[in-house]
């Protein structure tokens, strides 16, 4: 029997591991993308002798990535090399005080020690509970929550205590740590996520609790090189990828997609959809045929922040660690100005990526590719970044300056690039500049959750990455790519 099309519009992560997984099971795969190259917001940025990964700075829990490989009859080391970072980050609080802490739990107790004492049992009750969730919510991965038959499902049942309900996620870490630095070394996590631990669900404190237990990695040559293998897996499988191919919009044959046309004009059939699109971008842009489908009470969802991104070639490398956070002052109060009133704060958190502690190939030996990361509001906010990019561009450089020592920072700059929400939504195709699309909150998860009701509506198109299930980090969007694989085999037609 003849294996049937798959067309998957988005070469990012989510799109090339479903890719992977389809193509490897005998089915004919195609992914068009827009741009000259794969990755989207997880490519490859180079700024003269620079490399920079545009979006994530580390991956957590690579048995995910293993998996993905093993079961396309690959090995991940044959393509890819993950270094463990020690110490995972290093935290900097405004009250003078640090914390390092790493994936060995005896060296994070001996960092609880010196800078938080009489915490350590707190961190391994922390530890040992937030595994046992982790058990009882690994079910619940094959399952897209969005029936009601889903929530009465034994894993369901047995996984309800450990859901957190009513809890956010610093009510949920409140449980086991009472001072507040502690408390916000375990949940920034999920700022990266374009969240606040003061409004994400406290299910969600799995996403730090993963990264102490399986670590933090970083690929040889940065994140762009997991995708390139992904790449070389497709092709190897005979999947073929379509770089400069954007989509102009979807044709519609009652409850079905019937194609989509590029645009260039060419019209594509397949017996099956796939986006790795921003699921807000392909509601607005398109379902140009499905007016009321597009619109209808997408303006009433929450969207995630966006990020102010300084990529920076240096010709002196610091002696600082592969990932700095330095925490705002208040951290509720800039939660609140970030996602609620949406105003640019003066008192923010930053984040300091240098993989050139780790990886010699970003930048030529002695010198340093370093990533400024700084959560803004998105494009909701209406700030004019034209303006105000030099002014806060020069806040963040003293920041940086004072907290890591680096006085003569700007001396040592050989490149330089900016990405603000404004580029996010114009050149990365980002709904409001939201880096992380729809947020998980409780009224966006689950049944509420839009991306469901897309593929119930048409039940030949499916979302992989950020916003389908169970999404948010690479490791969850492999997840959903291996999630929609199954739900396209189970829909295959039986001989």
């Amino acid at each position: 029997m003849t294996k049937e099309k798959i067309a998957i519009i988005g070469a990012g992560p989510g799109g090339l591991a479903a890719g992977m997984r389809l193509s490897s099971a005998g089915y004919e795969v195609d992914i068009y993308e827009k741009n000259a190259y794969i990755g989207g917001r997880t490519s490859l940025l180079e700024l003269g002798d620079y490399r920079f990964d545009i979006g994530p700075s580390a991956i957590t829990m690579p048995h995910a990535l293993t998996s993905l490989f093993m079961e396309c009859n690959r090995n991940l080391q044959d393509y890819v090399t993950l270094i463990p970072l020690a110490p995972l980050y290093q935290l900097f609080f405004r009250n003078n005080k640090t914390f390092s802490p790493y994936h060995d739990q005896d060296r994070t107790i001996e960092e609880l020690k010196k800078h938080f004492p009489d915490n350590e049992e707190n961190y391994l009750q922390y530890m040992e509970e937030s595994a046992k969730k982790s058990l009882y919510l690994a079910p619940l991965m094959n399952y897209s929550l969005s029936s009601i038959i889903d929530y009465v499902r034994p894993a369901m049942l047995r996984a309800l205590p450990s859901l957190s309900l009513g809890r956010n996620l610093n009510d949920e870490t409140s449980r086991f740590f009472t001072d507040p630095d502690l408390r916000l070394a375990f949940s920034f996590q999920v700022r990266n996520m374009g969240m606040s631990p003061y409004t994400t669900p406290g299910i969600y404190s799995i996403i730090p609790f993963s990264e102490f237990y399986y670590g933090l990695y970083h690929p040889v040559g940065g994140h762009n090189q997991i995708l390139k293998a992904m790449a070389e897996v497709l092709q190897e499988n005979g999947g073929r990828i379509h770089l400069n191919t954007e989509v102009d919009h979807f044709a519609f044959q009652k409850n079905r997609i019937q194609s989509f046309t590029l645009k260039n004009g060419e019209t594509i059939s397949a017996d099956h959809y796939v986006i790795n699109t921003d699921f807000a971008y392909t509601m607005t842009e398109l379902m140009q045929e499905k007016k009321s489908l597009r619109t209808k009470n997408l303006t009433k969802k929450e969207f995630s922040s966006s990020t102010f991104m300084m990529y920076i070639g240096l010709d002196k490398n610091y002696p600082i660690a592969h990932q700095s956070v330095i925490f705002p002052k208040n951290a509720k109060k800039y939660s609140d100005e970030l996602l609620s009133k949406k105003i640019l704060s003066d008192d923010f958190a930053v984040y300091v990526i240098n993989p050139s502690a780790t990886d010699t190939t970003m930048a030529p030996i002695g010198h340093s590719a370093l990533r400024l990361m700084v959560p803004v509001p998105n494009n909701q906010s209406h700030i004019d970044w034209e303006k105000e990019k030099p002014s806060f561009e020069k806040k963040v450089l003293e920041l940086v300056k004072t907290f890591l020592k680096m006085d003569d920072l700007e001396e040592h700059i050989v490149e330089k690039k900016i990405i603000t929400p404004k580029e996010w939504e114009e050149d990365f195709h980002l709904y409001q500049g939201a880096v992380h699309g729809i947020t998980r909150s409780i009224r966006q998860t689950g049944i509420q959750n839009p991306v469901y009701r897309l593929n119930k509506k048409f039940p030949n198109l499916y979302v992989v990455g950020t916003n389908a299930h169970p999404g948010t980090t690479l490791p969850y969007i492999i997840e959903s790519a291996n999630f929609v694989a199954k739900q396209i085999h189970k829909k295959e037609p039986k001989t």
